[in-house]
């Protein structure tokens, strides 16, 4: 069996209705048997790509985005319980990689496949816009800085959730 390629097809920018929370939208082109319009729309907060870089030790922005663009992807077979839910915040770093790692390469062998819309040769000529359409992802690549000082910030909170979870796990075990 073929698995469906999720082809993202835009990126647009937004906020929740308080106008505060910045998000992406990320809209995927799915087969009719993952939707019934063939798309689905997934709305990434903008800071989350942060929390990915923290969760699971990462170093850059593609591999944070690598890990959200899939996230839709798995969420169904997570809930229908065919997948472990992930639980970076409760895992080490090297641990949470590892298991995120190994979700992604069974989602892609047997769900589904992340690909960007299919782009046309590079040509100094065209637009900033006319490239966008290209790679739709480009605005989330330049538009997203890992600020280290907070990425720091958030791998100290998660290591306090962490210990807390195993102190409670110790205490409730005996």
């Amino acid at each position: 069996m073929a698995v469906a390629q999720w082809v993202v097809t835009s990126v647009e920018e937004t906020t929740d209705t308080s106008g505060r929370i910045p998000f992406w939208v990320i809209t995927y082109r799915v087969p009719e048997s993952v939707a019934d319009d063939g798309v689905v729309t997934y709305y990434l907060p903008k800071a989350a790509l942060e929390h990915r870089v923290a969760e699971y030790g990462l170093d850059s922005v593609e591999e944070a985005l690598e890990i959200a663009l899939y996230e839709p992807v798995l969420g169904p077979h997570q809930a229908a319980g065919e997948l472990d839910m992930l639980t970076p915040a409760l895992l080490r770093p090297p641990e949470a990689r590892a298991q995120v790692d190994q979700q992604i390469a069974i989602c892609k062998e047997n769900y589904g496949v992340v690909v960007t819309a299919p782009s046309a040769p590079p040509d100094a000529r065209v637009s900033r816009a006319t490239s966008a359409a290209r790679d739709p992802l480009r605005v989330i690549r330049e538009q997203t800085r890992i600020d280290p000082i907070r990425t720091a910030a958030l791998r100290v909170e998660l290591d306090r959730i962490r210990m807390t979870y195993q102190r409670t796990q110790e205490a409730t075990r005996g």
